[in-house]
């Protein structure tokens, strides 16, 4: 849940707090220009699902006092989708009382359109008005693209050191670090930082100043409850849901190292007691790791994986309430009506901010 104060808690609750989306434009960590005029009603989204977590498109708006033009047409322009980032923030107010909760800080990755008026005045070409979109992404955007030149040995055997190291990105230590094999990196990047976060336990997670930390796979305490809610329907499905993990490894030789783990009963079993096919049959997880160098490597992962992914919760619910922007991909909350949805726990999944509702895709424990 994002960082808010008391005040701001009560007003979100009450229903009665005035809101403001905030873009300010940023350059190798310097604030070129504040609150720039973007087109109402566009917002980021929140997809735990996805590598890079926050995407969004906004369009840009500009006409100022001297008839400049911001559509971007070199690599060293202001908005040129080549290091030019975008700090989102939400001010939340009541009456006189404001305050400024950071979201996500976001990479321009393209330009799409660009709409521009012109006319020359005195001799001059000005630009009277114009308008211009930008497609963003999170910052793990940029560990995404850029696969290792050539394989790379590790630099330390802290989990943590070394996901600072892949990334290059601020890292907040969220977790507790371990020990990680002194295997090279090779190709992916985005599968190395996976692989690292893995063995933490977590996935990686790109906090509201841009920094990168994790997100537990295990399931939190409650951080909240939905109060203000204007629909919470239910879906009930098989997808994303598996009985049986196949795990490989390599060994410092390069020979593949593999571990298999099934259920065995309850409705997710493989198959019946007698060897036949279960009614609900066979979901195979695969999962591969270089990191995993040993066979009780592989068994480990494999023993803590199956629990894990045969739990994948197969009901959610798409909670719609009142606007509510310190919710969080991750979090886990109750429901203050439990005659109505139940005293479940349901974790945030994804998230979107549409007019005055925030809308959450929710994954619900097990009874």
């Amino acid at each position: 849940m994002r960082d808010a104060s008391a005040r701001v808690r009560d007003v979100i609750l009450d229903g009665g707090l005035n809101a403001r989306w905030v873009f300010d434009l940023l350059y190798d960590g310097d604030r070129r220009l504040a609150d720039v005029p973007i087109e109402p009603g566009a917002t980021p989204t929140w997809d735990a699902s996805r590598f890079v977590v926050a995407a969004g498109t906004v369009r840009v708006v500009w006409d100022d006092d001297a008839a400049r033009s911001m559509i971007p047409r070199s690599m060293s322009d202001w908005f040129a989708p080549f290091g030019a980032e975008l700090q989102v923030d939400c001010i939340v107010g009541a009456g006189v009382f404001a305050e400024r909760i950071p979201q996500s800080r976001f990479v321009i990755t393209e330009v799409p359109d660009a709409t521009e008026a012109a006319m020359l005045w005195d001799g001059r070409l000005i630009h009277p008005g114009e308008a211009f979109t930008l497609t963003l992404k999170d910052r793990l955007a940029k560990v995404q693209r850029d696969d290792f030149p050539y394989p790379t040995a590790p630099r330390t055997t802290s989990a943590w050191s070394e996901i600072q190291s892949v990334t290059g990105l601020p890292v907040v230590r969220n977790v507790s670090d371990v020990t990680v094999p002194a295997t090279p990196y090779e190709g992916s990047r985005e599968a190395a930082l996976k692989a690292l976060f893995d063995r933490l336990d977590a996935w990686p997670h790109i906090d509201s100043t841009g920094a990168l930390t994790s997100r537990p796979k295990a399931w939190p305490d409650p951080v909240d409850q939905f109060v203000n809610v204007v629909a919470a329907p239910p879906r009930f499905t098989s997808e994303d849901t598996w009985n049986r993990v196949a795990v490989t490894g390599r060994s410092p030789d390069g020979d593949p190292i593999y571990s298999v783990r099934e259920v065995r009963s309850g409705p997710l079993r493989v198959r019946n007691a007698d060897g036949t096919a279960s009614p609900f049959g066979g979901a195979t997880y695969p999962y591969k790791s270089d990191k995993l160098a040993t066979q009780a490597d592989v068994d480990d992962y494999a023993n803590g994986l199956l629990p894990r992914v045969a739990r994948v919760r197969s009901q959610t619910r798409e909670v719609v309430e009142t606007f509510n922007p310190l919710r969080e991909v991750g979090d886990v909350a109750t429901f203050a009506d439990t005659a109505r949805y139940g005293a479940q726990l349901n974790r945030i999944r994804s998230i979107s901010h549409q007019g005055g509702v925030t809308r959450s895709i929710v994954e619900v424990a097990d009874e």
